[in-house]
């Protein structure tokens, strides 16, 4: 022990007379210190100097402006007056050739262009055809390693704003109608233009009814005279040769045929009425169409209910109309001599009967789009349009048909039944000359009459079906008028601003911070501390020696190789510690980083300092020059192996593999604890696995170093041998 204090003793003596050594002892304890405080004060916060980052933006974005959907937009120009506010970067406005070119110069370190068709792509999202809008991002990695990275951030930064400046303007176009029409329902006369509406809706349902109710009497009359002219035909094949009998019966005759003639006026007055019913009905059609499908941004149930309603009345109208077609059919085959009545008729219905299914077919494809999310109603609306018009169309040609061939036929029938009526006293004379042609007349007129029967049957049927639909809707209409729709109305008319911006960004990141540090160059000092350590036990052996002279060793009585090796590492340790305590106050007092507890800082750098020292020391003992290149290797391994700037879980495998086994992993932790906050006993832990290190070196130094400073001698001597090293 006396040894090793004699030999630390002379060695402060020596400093202490020698003005040189002292300077050259300062300048060690200092030249660590400044590499720590230089590196952390140079990434004290580089994340809050973003703003002098030079990104070019350029928007050629043409806009969009909508037909179906009444929405002008253009993300472009409401990108570039965003980021006009935005410091995040030192955002350029500028041209998009003087961007591109501008990155390539290296004058910006990216650019971003938002192109021509942004907005339009942006608004793909209500048609069929969906193409997602692209920003164009450049970037020159040339200039800078961690640059991209940071205007990476600036990009995807941008990226969410326009997408929430997307979601905002359609969710505000959205709310503003819905509001429009809310306000529009609370106007003073809507409760009037509702009671209106609703009466005449019961009106149209009363004299349908009553229609109906007028064909099913027009039918019995119909079946009545066809009875009737069955029986008088019996009668004059019975009594033909009775004049007297037969001038009663005929007078009888002559009275029901005035009837039939009335009858029969009437009928096709009805007839005319139901087929001009079917045209007004796709007329009220158009309309409820164009309302419904203009109306895109009410609730989508309204619509599909519309949409639903109008394609079973088609149907209804569709069956109908079959059975009309049905009846005419029937007459022509029982018949053959109407067909040039009925044959033009029946081929008017089945065109009008194809434009109707193509109707009703588009409008179950409209409400499975609208179902599905296909939203593609603008072209659907134009469509259905133009289908309720051509079955409008052909309705008409229907009625005129009807009017021009058929009521003709009938009427002729009912003037047949006129003549007869005039001339009954005539025929008496000539009963046995006509008796054919009576039979004849009485056989047309029953034939027009089952036609009659069966066309009055099927249009009673239409018009009682259209008269339930009517007060069914009535009832719809009453129970909306008197719900309590108050949520809805307040949810509607609440604040705009508010729900846009809820639609916009739904979900906010909530973000709570374990251990929260101030900034990045506090996060850093733990790294360029313990660097710095190691840095300065590197200076030591370059400028110390560490093998005492051989002078000495003959002034010191039974000198032993460990009293050596501590009585000229003292002084080692002493300027480590002088080094490590000035890095430890310089960073907590001098930049002032965040620590939660200063002691505990100082204390692991102190021990750090012991071990690193002692290592490096060892090292160089036992291997000379070669062991401070190992210092240096090991070193620049744990610069890369310790995980001081990037997660170790990122690095290459073989450094994860030895990351555990750097002394900078374990002095590390232990300075993050004492900065951060400390977790259980992590802090003493670390320094416990740091203590290993410290007993490995010393079995090296002291129990290995015999056998290694002989081999070390050797290789020395070949060395020297080549009169260059």
């Amino acid at each position: 022990m006396k040894n090793i204090l004699r030999i630390f003793k002379k060695d402060v003596i020596r400093i202490h007379k020698n003005v040189i050594a002292l300077i050259v002892i300062m300048g060690i304890t200092i030249v660590p210190c400044l590499y720590a405080w230089f590196n952390i004060a140079g990434s004290w916060d580089p994340y809050s100097n973003t703003g002098n980052l030079k990104v070019a933006v350029a928007s050629v974005d043409d806009g969009y402006e909508g037909t179906l959907i009444p929405i002008k937009l253009n993300v472009g120009n409401q990108v570039l007056s965003e980021l006009r506010e935005n410091t995040q970067m030192d955002w350029i406005f500028t041209s998009k050739k003087k961007a591109v070119n501008g990155v390539k110069s290296g004058k910006y370190y990216a650019a971003i262009v938002i192109p021509e068709n942004f907005s339009n792509r942006m608004m793909s999202i209500f048609s069929k055809n969906v193409k997602k809008p692209n920003i164009i991002y450049y970037s020159n990695a040339k200039e800078n390693a961690i640059a991209p990275k940071v205007t990476d951030k600036g990009a995807s930064a941008i990226q969410k704003q326009v997408n929430q400046v997307f979601i905002e303007t359609v969710s505000d176009t959205a709310l503003t109608a819905l509001q429009s029409v809310s306000n529009l329902a609370q106007a003073g006369d809507a409760d009037d233009i509702v009671n209106n509406l609703w009466s005449n809706l019961d009106k149209i349902a009363d004299d349908l009814e009553a229609t109906q109710s007028t064909l099913e009497t027009f039918g019995n009359m119909a079946d009545a005279s066809q009875s009737m002219l069955s029986t008088t035909t019996d009668f004059f094949k019975d009594t033909k040769s009775n004049t007297k009998s037969s001038e009663k019966e005929f007078n009888g005759i002559k009275k029901q045929f005035s009837g039939i003639k009335d009858t029969l006026t009437a009928t096709t007055d009805a007839i005319n009425s139901a087929l001009s019913s079917g045209k007004k009905f796709y007329g009220e059609m158009s309309d409820v169409i164009e309302d419904a499908l203009s109306s895109q941004s009410q609730n989508t149930t309204d619509v599909k209910t519309t949409l639903n309603k109008a394609s079973s009345r088609v149907n209804s109208m569709i069956s109908d109309y079959s059975k009309l077609k049905s009846s005419l059919e029937s007459i022509e085959r029982r018949h053959p001599e109407l067909s040039k009545y009925t044959q033009s008729l029946i081929s008017k219905i089945d065109a009008s009967l194809e434009t109707q299914a193509k109707l009703n077919d588009k409008l179950e494809e409209a409400e499975k789009n609208l179902k599905t999310g296909k939203n593609r109603l603008n072209k659907d609306k134009a469509e259905i349009l133009k289908l309720v018009d051509k079955s409008k169309t052909s309705v008409s040609s229907v009625k005129t048909d009807y009017s021009k061939d058929v009521e003709d036929a009938l009427k002729k029938i009912s003037n047949s039944a006129g003549n007869v009526e005039n001339d009954i006293s005539g025929l008496l004379t000539k009963i046995d000359n006509r008796a054919k042609g009576i039979y004849k007349l009485s056989d047309s007129v029953d034939s027009d009459l089952s036609q009659i029967k069966k066309t009055l049957s099927d249009s009673g049927k239409l018009l009682s079906k259209a008269a339930k639909k009517i007060r069914k809707t009535t009832g719809k209409l009453k129970n909306a008028k008197d719900g309590d729709n108050s949520d809805l109305k307040s949810l509607i008319m609440g604040n705009k601003e508010d729900l846009t911006s809820f639609l916009a960004t739904p979900v906010q990141l909530k973000t709570t911070k374990l251990y929260p540090i101030d900034n990045y160059g506090s996060s850093m000092a733990p790294f360029y501390s313990t660097l710095s350590i190691w840095i300065g036990g590197i200076v030591l052996v370059a400028m110390l020696k560490v093998n005492i002279s051989e002078k000495m060793k003959k002034s010191l009585r039974n000198l032993q190789n460990y009293q050596a090796y501590f009585g000229r590492y003292i002084i080692f340790l002493i300027v480590g510690l002088m080094q490590s305590t000035l890095i430890a106050l310089g960073d907590l007092y001098y930049l002032g980083i965040q620590c939660e507890h200063p002691f505990l800082f100082v204390f692991a750098c102190w021990f750090s300092s012991i071990v690193y020292v002692n290592i490096i020391y060892t090292l160089t003992v036992s291997f000379g020059d070669i062991g401070k290149a190992i210092s240096v290797i090991l070193l620049v391994v744990q610069v890369a192996g310790a995980g001081g700037t990037f997660p170790i879980e990122v690095a290459p495998g073989f450094f994860r593999a030895v990351y555990p086994l750097l002394p900078f992993t374990h002095s590390m932790a232990a300075l993050r604890e004492a900065v951060g906050g400390m977790y259980e006993m992590v802090y003493w832990i670390e320094l416990g696995k740091l203590g290993i290190f410290l007993v490995i070196s010393l079995f090296v130094g002291l129990v290995l170093r015999r056998p290694i400073i002989k081999m070390n001698d050797a290789f020395t001597e070949k060395l020297e041998e080549t009169k260059i090293m």
